[in-house]
């Protein structure tokens, strides 16, 4: 599994909106951040969905925080811009290593199940990170 750059630029985001006293425009966010602006706006939009961030619409408007730093996880932004679909889908692929049909088909549970266990433990530690305790690092 790899992560995109696209959740690194999405914590940045919302680091960058946490620290301001005021709504943050998109292009002030894409020159911080070096992307742009049309890119910025496409991961706005799936943290907007997420109800993470909300825009005001106004001369002195831009994005501000739904929620305090301390109530944004590092899994709210994972599922925003990740999504919260499984990580491991079988392909049934092991039906080709097993001959026996009762074989396969625990082998197969088997992988899933530790898949699934690893999954579950990375979205366990990902949902212990704060925004806040990376503003309190900094």
């Amino acid at each position: 599994m790899r992560i995109r750059g696209s959740l690194e630029q999405a914590i940045c985001i919302v680091l960058l909106i946490s620290t301001s006293s005021r709504p943050v425009k998109s292009s002030e966010l894409s020159k911080k951040l070096h992307v742009s602006d049309s890119y910025l706006k496409k991961i706005m939009r799936q943290l907007v969905k997420a109800d993470i961030v909300s825009s005001i619409a106004s001369k002195n408007g831009g994005f501000v925080l739904l929620r305090t730093p301390s109530h944004i996880t590092f899994l709210d932004l994972f599922n925003a811009i990740e999504g919260q679909e499984e990580f491991a889908v079988s392909t049934s692929l092991v039906d080709r290593v097993f001959d026996s049909r009762k074989q396969v088909k625990e082998k197969e549970e088997k992988i899933m199940r530790y898949l699934h266990e690893a999954e579950l433990e990375y979205r366990k530690k990902l949902k212990e990170i704060t925004i806040q305790q990376i503003l309190s690092d900094v």
